[in-house]
């Protein structure tokens, strides 16, 4: 537990995001035009042409993402806990081969390690192409696509985390070696991908720990409800049972299921999120309800509805910060968040500013073990 004085906070959060808030504001104000945001992110294309037959691009990529957040529990008044965070910082490139293979590598970096390596360890880091037929093939280290937030890269969340079902139905590790494979074939969507069960920083642990399966489905039916949108996915994981103890909670999983809808019409958009997990130790079930609305072509409204319960006792967990109230002491069998937020696009998803309030009751067995509010302040960046 931490407290930051809020005049030391206010100092910290200037001296971090000046230099940002300076170029946000000359963009923005100065001209307010996309073209001037294109210029600047442009510049992460540090070669192009595409008439070279062995490398036709090469460009930067990666992510910061810095916060405030404040959250309490209600029940231990005592434990309040407010803060500054640089949530993440990736930093990698892309490399476009022979036409249609592209390489991608990214390392998560802290900036706040604490005298520890700035390197933490590789994100994706992978070879992808794809057939004339339209199916893309990734080998290498990446993303394992599960749920509504799982299936959902951290720099295009609309919340400021993934939902609480992402954080006890999904895996807590996102990116894993494994070989995956996509389309679409007669209007519906297909992924399927083999990965190990590794939490190894690169692939030194590759497929010694047994190995877990993800194959989904979707399909659009937007004609049939006369929307701009109307999309259905199926997703179904499988875990092998490996006997491996180093990736948290992976020994509990016999395999899990989640039914995703995308619901958008003009400005409106509802997304849900149903799932189940057969775990040793109970089923878990989930449901996350979460519509929006963009007031503005910049500015968006958006709450969030989440629901878990649980048939085995501690097997629900709280979110990152609320954690952190009680070094992650806090489980339970039943589970509730409502999150209420504010996002504010200046460059899309590639330079955005969110704001999220939300309060959560977390208990076991009828006893509740955290209730509180939570506020967070973001910017994220990514290019």
């Amino acid at each position: 537990m931490s407290y930051t004085k809020p005049s030391a906070l206010i100092k910290f959060i200037i001296r971090k995001f000046s230099y940002l808030l300076g170029v946000v504001a000359a963009v923005h104000f100065g001209n307010g035009q996309n073209s001037s945001y294109d210029q600047i992110w442009d510049k992460v294309v540090l070669y192009e042409n595409e008439e070279n037959s062995w490398i036709s691009k090469f460009w930067l990529t990666g992510r910061l993402q810095g916060e405030y957040h404040s959250f309490e529990n209600e029940i231990s008044p005592a434990l309040d806990h407010d803060d500054y965070d640089w949530r993440r910082f990736r930093f990698g490139f892309k490399a476009t081969f022979w036409g249609d293979i592209t390489l991608h590598s990214e390392a998560d970096l802290g900036l706040e390690n604490e005298g520890r390596p700035l390197y933490n360890d590789l994100t994706d880091t992978y070879f992808s192409w794809s057939t004339d037929h339209g199916i893309k093939f990734k080998v290498g280290k990446q993303s394992a696509p599960f749920t509504l937030d799982g299936s959902t890269s951290s720099k295009k969340l609309y919340t400021l985390e993934r939902s609480k079902i992402a954080g006890n139905i999904w895996f807590g590790q996102e990116y894993f070696p494994g070989i995956s494979l996509s389309g679409s074939k007669s209007e519906i969507d297909y992924f399927a991908g083999l990965y190990s069960s590794d939490n190894k920083p690169e692939f030194d642990g590759a497929f010694k720990y047994g190995q877990f399966g993800i194959l989904s489905l979707g399909r659009d039916y937007a004609d049939k409800f006369n929307l701009e949108k109307s999309y259905f996915r199926l997703d179904f994981m499988f875990q092998e049972d490996d006997g491996n103890d180093e990736v948290e909670d992976f020994n509990d999983w016999n395999g899990a299921y989640s039914l995703v809808t995308k619901w958008e019409n003009n400005a409106w958009y509802f997304w849900t999120d149903l799932s189940f997990a057969d775990r040793k130790d109970g089923d878990v079930w989930g449901i996350q309800l979460m519509p929006f609305y963009d007031i503005t072509d910049k500015t968006q409204v958006i709450f969030c509805y989440t629901h878990l319960e649980s048939s085995g006792d501690d097997q629900l967990r709280a979110s990152r910060w609320e954690d952190r109230l009680d070094r992650g002491a806090y489980r339970g069998d039943d589970l509730t968040e409502y999150f209420f937020g504010l996002n504010h696009f200046f460059y899309g998803h590639k330079l955005k500013w969110q704001n999220g309030l939300q309060y959560t009751e977390l208990e076991q067995d009828g006893t509740k073990e955290y209730e509180g509010w939570g506020f967070t302040t973001a910017f994220r960046i990514s290019w």
